[in-house]
């Protein structure tokens, strides 16, 4: 029998694998099932392998995909960082152009506003030396700026120019030790001389114990130095200390504060009134008055402060001794300033004993009076002439 299998072995298996089947088609006509059983068998066998392939052909695709991916994305990311940072470049180069315009805005502004002619510039540099606190601007002898003119900007003053060059000037600082200008405080009008510290602020020196000066007061140039016109905002009081005969007050000085990179150069100076309260925080206000016409400017006014007024003085003793001012003569000497001239440095005389005199014409000199005709002379009468005697 073994003998019999073995030998029709195939058949054997045919004859199974046909019953098989028969008896597989019968139930799967029973079971109503469309999808035949030799389908459902190759389907069975074949999807786990097909999908084992499938899984290690994605495994593989993703894995030099991502690699290719991950490359480009730091390619990419490279790309981006420099773009960002060409970006932030760009912003900070808007921004900076956009305090410039709006300094100049200011600048201009004030300009505008300021009765003072002004002339603008840039600053270029700062001395490197530790004792002194000085820049240097673009503008110099060819723009007309001469040694002693202040500099300032719309926020207060900044100092005064100590050395002109051809096509640049050397200002001092108004926080350099040596520098010095006339001051007046702004609630109780207290006169004193400003005065650097070197370290950023500033003093005002030369005000008694007994006058009031309050923390936070404003101080404005008074005109008395001659070179910063009245008028201009110089610090905030930052501490007041009673002392022996003087107080100790420190000023912040607000021309300093803002390190500015454009300045104006007060090349025409014109006093300007003092404003009675500050202006409130963070508003942009022009103490300057409007410029005056042409005919206003010319309306005749005394001397606005103290120096106006000695200058005004020494000028009328000048001229009493017939002096010109600005014209060196040789051999020529300086008036005396030490007369007396009535009117000026000494009692007028009463109105009955001046001379009467014609109406002054502005600029004329008074004529001296015409000489008199000499008197005709008479010659004594001779005595008659006696006859001779025989």
């Amino acid at each position: 029998m073994e003998s019999l299998v073995h030998r029709y072995r195939n058949i054997v298996v045919l004859l199974l694998v046909i019953c098989a089947q028969i008896a597989l088609l019968a139930w799967q006509v029973r079971s109503d099932a469309d999808v035949p059983m030799v389908r459902v068998w190759a389907v069975s066998a074949v999807a786990p392998v097909a999908s084992a392939i499938e899984s290690a052909r994605n495994g593989t695709t993703g894995f030099f995909s991502n690699y290719f991916d991950l490359k480009n994305a730091r390619e990419q990311s490279r790309q981006l960082k420099t773009e960002v940072d060409r970006l932030r470049i760009e912003d900070q180069l808007l921004r900076n152009e956009l305090a410039s315009a709006q300094r100049a805005e200011a600048l201009a502004g004030f300009q505008t506003r300021s009765p003072s002619k002004m002339i603008g510039a840039r600053v270029i540099g700062a001395t490197p030396g530790e004792g002194t606190r000085s820049v240097f601007i673009d503008r110099g002898a060819s723009s007309g700026v001469e040694r002693g003119m202040a500099v300032v900007t719309p926020d207060g003053i900044v100092g005064k120019v100590i050395a002109v060059f051809p096509f640049n000037s050397q200002v001092l600082s108004v926080t350099d030790p040596g520098f010095a200008a006339g001051v007046e405080s702004q609630k109780n009008h207290v006169h004193g001389i400003l005065k650097g510290l070197g370290n950023g602020s500033a003093r005002v020196d030369n005000v008694p114990t007994g006058q009031k000066v309050e923390v936070g007061e404003m101080f404005f140039t008074s005109g008395e130095d001659r070179v910063f016109p009245e008028g201009l905002p110089v610090g905030k009081v930052t501490g007041v200390r009673e002392g022996g005969s003087f107080q100790d007050i420190t000023v912040d000085p607000t021309g300093a504060e803002s390190a500015p990179e454009e300045v104006l150069v007060v090349v025409n100076p014109v006093n300007q009134a003092i404003p009675e309260e500050a202006p409130p925080p963070d508003t942009p206000v022009f103490l300057a008055p409007a410029v005056k016409s042409d005919d206003e400017a010319a309306a005749p006014g005394g001397p606005q402060t103290p120096a106006d007024k000695l200058m005004d003085r020494y000028k009328k003793i000048g001229d009493a001794q017939k002096h010109v001012f600005g014209v060196g003569l040789p051999g020529s000497l300086p008036p005396n300033f030490n007369l007396k001239v009535p009117g000026v440095n000494a009692p007028a005389l009463p109105a009955a004993s001046l001379p009467q005199k014609s109406p002054a014409v502005p600029g004329a000199q008074a004529k001296p009076p015409a000489p008199k005709p000499p008197a005709a002379r008479t010659e004594p009468a001779k005595p008659p002439a006696t006859p001779p005697q025989p």
